[in-house]
C-alpha cells in the first residue's frame, strides 16, 4: 500500500466509495501525476530510457496540442462560414458573375441586353464572341480584337449581323480566339441572380442558388451587380 500512497498522496484510502461520474479520459494533471509515480517507482537496476521518457513527453504533448489546435481551428471555420454566408446574404436579389463553361447558354428578350463575361489565361489575338440562334445559326459577331490575360465582359443589345433585332427565345454564344497563332475557345461567364443562400458544413462551403437552377460556391462568384 505504500506504494500506491506514494502516487495519491496520504489520503488514498482503499475504502472509499467513489460517488459520480467516473472519468473516461486522462487529462493533463493526471498525466504529469502518472508520470513522477513512474519516475518514483522506477527499478533502480533498470530506469526509464532518456528516449523513452522523451517520447512520451512529445506523445502528450502533440495529442494536446492537436486538440488545441482542432478546437481553435474549428472556431476559427465556424467564424468564417458566418462572416461568408452574412456577405453572401446580401447577395440575394442581385446578379452575380460566374463562370459557365465554353458555351453560355442566354434568353433574349427584346428590349434587354444580354450580358456576359470571358476569360483569357494569356494575351489572346483576334478574339470574339459568337451568337448562335436555336437552329444553331449564327446571328450575331462581337470582335473584341486583342485582349490581355484576364476576366473580360461583353454585351449584346440584341442586333442580328444584317440588321433587325433578334426574336424572343433562347442563344447560344461562344467565345474565341487565337493564341501563338492557333485558335482557342475561351470560358464563358455569366450573370444570374441570386435567390437564396446556404451552407454546407460536409463540403466546407457557402452556396449561392441562382435563378437558372444552378448552385454555385460563393468563392466562384467573380462580379456581382
Amino acid at each position: 500500500m505504500e506504494g500506491l500512497e506514494q502516487v495519491f498522496g496520504s489520503s488514498y484510502n482503499p475504502g472509499t466509495t467513489q460517488i459520480g461520474k467516473p472519468k473516461e479520459e486522462l487529462g493533463q494533471e493526471d498525466f504529469f501525476r502518472l508520470m513522477v509515480a513512474q519516475l518514483n517507482n522506477q527499478d533502480p537496476t533498470k530506469p526509464l530510457d532518456n528516449a523513452e521518457f522523451l517520447g512520451q513527453l512529445a506523445q502528450f504533448s502533440t495529442v494536446s496540442g492537436i486538440d488545441d489546435m482542432n478546437e481553435s481551428f474549428n472556431g476559427l471555420v465556424n467564424n468564417f462560414f458566418t462572416s461568408q454566408a452574412m456577405m453572401a446574404a446580401q447577395l440575394i436579389g442581385r446578379e452575380v458573375l460566374s463562370e459557365a463553361g465554353t458555351m453560355l447558354n442566354a434568353f433574349y428578350t427584346p428590349g434587354e441586353a444580354v450580358s456576359g463575361g470571358l476569360i483569357a489565361d494569356s494575351d489572346t489575338q483576334d478574339s470574339r464572341v459568337n451568337i448562335y440562334n436555336g437552329t444553331g445559326n449564327l446571328v450575331n459577331t462581337i470582335a473584341l480584337g486583342d485582349i490581355k490575360a484576364g476576366s473580360h465582359q461583353f454585351t449584346w443589345n440584341g442586333v442580328l449581323k444584317g440588321g433587325g433585332e433578334a426574336e424572343l427565345g433562347n442563344y447560344l454564344i461562344v467565345a474565341e480566339g487565337r493564341v501563338d497563332g492557333s485558335k482557342v475557345s475561351l470560358p464563358m461567364q455569366q450573370y444570374n441572380e441570386v435567390t437564396s443562400v446556404s451552407v454546407d458544413r460536409e463540403k466546407m462551403a457557402v452556396l449561392l442558388q441562382l435563378d437558372n437552377g444552378q448552385d454555385i460556391k460563393f468563392s466562384q462568384v467573380n462580379e456581382f451587380k
